[in-house]
């Protein structure tokens, strides 16, 4: 089920841009720079209603969590709430308000909005193996990558081959050669 969106609110600007390319209005999305600050907005207009009618959207990432995560936090401040993923939503009259939970929809929604791009995404094997290289890398680096954060990576780094086509193979396998080996 759609739903249309008077006013929306995001995490960050990523998610700005691309919902902004999707058509949506730009003067009607909001970033509040993270989940927490998204989930807290939709918490406060729970409790100040700043539309008389229409929906207003908050887009959080599932990340490690999912769905169920959100949910059963939101729940125990909130007891009136539909369950119905990826929503969370609770109206009133002609006033809803809507938490949109994004990720893997196979996996409870983990993920974010790039786990959702680069499902769309078809990826050269040999590119992907270099990507791959890339994030065992990251991993050493880091003590730990989520999955969104694996995602993100590999999203823009296919992106980025994709635009660069066998240019970007050809840096990318010298790369690998030199530092990854």
């Amino acid at each position: 089920m759609a739903i249309s969106c008077d006013r929306i609110f995001v995490e960050g600007t990523t998610e700005k841009i691309i919902l902004s390319k999707l058509g949506f209005n730009e003067d009607n999305i909001e970033i509040k720079f993270g989940k927490e600050e998204v989930i807290k907005e939709f918490k406060k207009h729970l409790s100040f209603p700043i539309l008389k009618k229409g929906n207003v959207c908050f887009i959080v990432d599932g990340d490690e969590e999912g769905y169920k995560g959100v949910y059963d936090r939101l729940k125990k401040d909130i007891i009136v709430l539909d369950y119905s993923p990826p929503y969370i939503k609770m109206c009133k009259d002609n006033l809803c308000y809507v938490l949109i939970v994004i990720g893997n929809k196979n996996d409870d929604f983990k993920g974010c909005i790039e786990t959702i791009l680069l499902e769309k995404l078809k990826i050269d094997e040999k590119i992907n193996d270099i990507i791959h290289r890339v994030l065992e890398y990251e991993q050493q680096k880091v003590e730990h990558l989520s999955t969104c954060d694996k995602d993100k990576i590999r999203f823009y780094l296919s992106i980025f081959c994709f635009l660069a086509n066998q240019h970007c193979f050809i840096y990318l396998e010298s790369l690998q050669k030199n530092y990854l080996e």
